[in-house]
């Protein structure tokens, strides 16, 4: 059977999410079971649209984290992870617990994020592991986690663990937080593995030379394309990138490239239409300028 992956709930599902369902024939892996919204997108609160999406996806994460084996914690935001317990915090009893380190190459806010997950897990997890840098084997079932790789552009953003899942001769990749690929690390794993699905965040250009450098996107698209043309992969584009708008053209800008890339929205890989409603929320409030 190989590999079956299930995005759960992402930005193109309707809220700030990464959070994916791996399953294989021995094993089942939820990787970062949370999800969040903006609290302010064009001066706007959440509309209730998105408050009651969430709502519905954070039920969806809550089944399929507790039918999981395995969960993976990449950082520690609060669209990847949740110490709130907003999903359940049942969802970790008695499972193996993968996270990013809590102590090293990580910033004072996740640290102190961490810290405190790590306190509301307490005894729930049968065994909680650090993950960076590390192979793990459960049955016929390989996990690869990468070195700590850059959150984005800047270090001062944290660092975040890269999810390689390989079974049967098929392979995932889940690249959490890159932005892109904007760090050479980032790209250097991508390109070793040579993944078959690629779940990924795009840069965040809807920021581009506001909160984040203009060349982002330039130099997203250039690492992009070094660490995934190669093996020609589905790439499921999605994340902060879905964010924009006008993403499509992202998408065009990469496929000029990388032709023979297959590019999509997570929740087409779901099986459905995208719904990105935080960058419909002026429409969403029946604004129109």
């Amino acid at each position: 059977m190989g590999i079956r992956v299930k995005p759960v709930a992402y930005d193109s599902l309707g809220v700030r999410s990464m959070a994916t369902l791996v399953e294989t024939d021995d094993l089942a892996v939820f990787i970062d079971p949370a999800a969040s919204l903006a609290p302010k997108r064009f001066g706007l609160p959440p509309h209730e649209n998105e408050l009651r999406r969430l709502d519905e996806l954070r039920k969806e994460i809550s089944l399929g984290a507790r039918e999981a084996d395995v969960i993976v914690i990449t950082h520690y935001h609060y669209d990847h992870h949740d110490p709130r317990g907003a999903v359940g915090l049942e969802i970790y009893d008695g499972k193996v617990v993968i996270i990013k380190d809590p102590r090293n190459n990580i910033n004072v806010s996740q640290r102190i994020r961490s810290s405190r997950f790590l306190k509301v897990l307490g005894e729930r997890p049968k065994e909680i592991v650090v993950g960076d840098g590390k192979e793990f084997r459960f049955g016929n079932t390989r996990i690869v986690l990468s070195p700590p790789v850059m959150h984005g552009h800047d270090a001062r953003l944290g660092y975040v663990i890269m999810v390689y899942i390989e079974h049967g001769g098929e392979s995932v990749l889940f690249t959490s937080d890159v932005e892109g690929f904007l760090d050479e690390a980032s790209v250097r794993f991508a390109s070793r593995l040579r993944p078959d699905i690629v779940l990924a965040d795009g840069p965040p250009t809807y920021l581009a030379g506001y909160k984040v450098p203009a060349n982002i996107v330039e130099r997203s698209l250039e690492n992009t394309s070094r660490a995934l043309c190669g093996s020609e992969p589905v790439l499921a584009l999605d994340h902060h990138l879905i964010r924009d708008p006008g993403y499509l053209r992202y998408y065009e800008a990469l496929l000029e490239r990388c032709p023979r890339l297959r590019v999509t929205e997570a929740s087409r890989l779901a099986g459905l239409d995208p719904n990105p409603l935080e960058s419909r929320r002026k429409e969403l409030y029946g604004i129109n300028r």
